[in-house]
């Protein structure tokens, strides 16, 4: 099956642990005949047919009718988070829930 794709410099990690966890269940050589920099670009080329596209759960929400999706339930990615605010944003709790999440980052790193 041909597959939509998208740049690896746009999540170097996340693609090379994509690729792997392909390679692991038999999928060594995906035949990637379009990329695609952004989520709605590639379920545009998947709904014009021109190929398959892996796509996380929370594609669900964002789908126009006509396609498909289908779990895949023994595919376990981690997909990195960034937490983004707007740099002049001086909100005490704001502040109060970076304070938590760079505590946590750090726990989890240890």
């Amino acid at each position: 099956m041909p597959f939509v794709g998208f740049q690896r410099w746009a999540n170097p990690a996340f693609y090379d642990e994509l690729m792997q966890v392909c390679a692991r269940g038999g999928l060594s050589a995906s035949r990637i005949v379009q990329e695609a920099t952004d989520r709605d670009t590639q379920l545009g080329l998947v709904l014009c047919r021109v190929g398959i596209a892996w796509q996380t759960e929370s594609i669900r929400w964002h789908c126009p009718r006509g396609l498909l999706l289908l779990p895949v339930v023994d595919m376990n990615i981690r997909v990195p988070y960034n937490l983004i605010w707007k740099k002049d944003n001086s909100s005490p709790l704001l502040q109060k829930f970076v304070t938590q999440v760079a505590a946590e980052k750090i726990s989890t790193r240890n």
